[in-house]
């Protein structure tokens, strides 16, 4: 696990190479918020280097990070792209849609219309009622999972026009691997029998792991992914209305008891951006031109216990798994099932959003 002041000490190092072009998908509030404030603060004097996109509902929240980045980091470039729901395929394809556009309109530092880094944190608070969205899909399955597939999907050009590889992070819980029973890979929604908090995670878990392999080995060299489990991350989200109101008052009590155990907002937002160094690199690069030392220590281990991989499900610290993920359960065939499955759902559902 990489110490703190190994991670600090590798993203000083950021704003030494080339400018970034950086996404944040539900930037405006939460850990998308850390992660601006991260960038903001690593690049204040460098802010000619960097261009930030916040994507989210709250125009208000939204103006504040603005502020912040640009008081912070003078001469970097932050915009905000107003997504009223990020549960929505269309709404994702029209924010798609919006970056494209900005950058072909006025490419970064001289660049080419590009994108270094992807960050995607949105979600429902665990307590919230998920409804079925108009396209027809779990509003927190799409949230976790098919949303963020959706803006891989569709940023790919922008992210392989990356002069050095790019990295898409995704942010919920990387390498939190529930059991599985054999012949039962949770491919798609959990049966409304089964639907919680567990089998959500342990259905996007799993798909995004084997979606991740193939988009790796799709575009080796080009770009890396990574989902990380945050932890426990102290912040105003757990006051939030959006939750009930016994929740509100038993966090009050709890709080003390687990805030050891709690990262704060400001290593969180470190954390995250570690993820875009060289320790993470896309698959085919290690041994090939690439070293076996990065930024913040040695190469990490990929899914599949390869090292330098392309795929790494990492813990609150960036700490990648010790053992191949899903072992005991892969099988030939399971990435090609959960590729069907995925781009299935998501032409179905943009054909949906396309119609209403």
């Amino acid at each position: 696990m990489p110490s703190v002041s190994t991670i600090q000490a590798s993203i000083a190092k950021l704003p030494e190479g080339p400018p970034l072009v950086v996404a944040l998908v539900g930037g405006t509030t939460g850990i998308g918020s850390y992660v601006a404030r991260a960038l903001a603060t690593t690049f204040k004097n460098h802010g000619s280097k960097l261009r930030v996109y916040l994507l989210g509902r709250n125009a208000t929240r939204a103006e504040t990070h603005l502020k912040y980045g640009h008081e912070t980091s003078p001469g970097s470039d932050w915009r905000f792209i107003q997504v009223s729901d990020l549960s929505l395929i269309s709404g994702v394809d029209q924010a798609v849609k919006t970056i494209i556009e900005q950058e072909h309109a006025a490419p970064f530092a001289g660049g080419p219309p590009r994108l270094d880094l992807l960050y995607m944190s949105q979600a429902l608070s665990p307590m919230q009622e998920s409804p079925t969205t108009k396209e027809g899909i779990d509003a927190q399955m799409s949230l976790l999972y098919y949303s963020r597939i959706r803006f891989i999907e569709q940023l790919t050009p922008l992210l392989t026009a990356a002069p050095t590889p790019a990295h898409v992070i995704s942010i919920f819980a990387g390498n939190m691997e529930d059991s599985i029973k054999p012949n039962q890979p949770p491919i798609g929604p959990p049966s409304p029998k089964d639907y919680g908090i567990t089998s959500v995670r342990c259905h996007t878990t799993f798909m995004k792991t084997f979606l991740f392999e193939e988009l790796a080995e799709k575009h080796a060299g080009k770009i890396s992914f990574i989902h990380i489990y945050p932890g426990l991350v102290d912040g105003p989200n757990f006051y939030s209305d959006v939750n009930p109101l016994w929740f509100r008052l038993v966090w009050r009590v709890v709080k003390p008891l687990v805030s050891w155990y709690m990262t704060k907002p400001e290593l969180c937002g470190q954390v995250m951006l570690s993820l875009a160094t060289d320790r993470y690199p896309p698959k085919g690069t290690v041994g090939q031109g690439g070293s076996s030392k990065g930024a913040n220590g040695s190469v990490a281990y990929s899914t599949q216990r390869q090292l330098g991989g392309g795929v790494y499900a990492v813990g609150m610290r960036g700490d990648e798994n010790k053992d191949v993920s899903y072992a005991k359960i892969r099988k030939s065939d399971t990435a090609k099932k959960v590729w069907d499955h995925t781009f299935d759902t998501l032409k179905k559902a943009a054909g949906k959003g396309g119609a209403a």
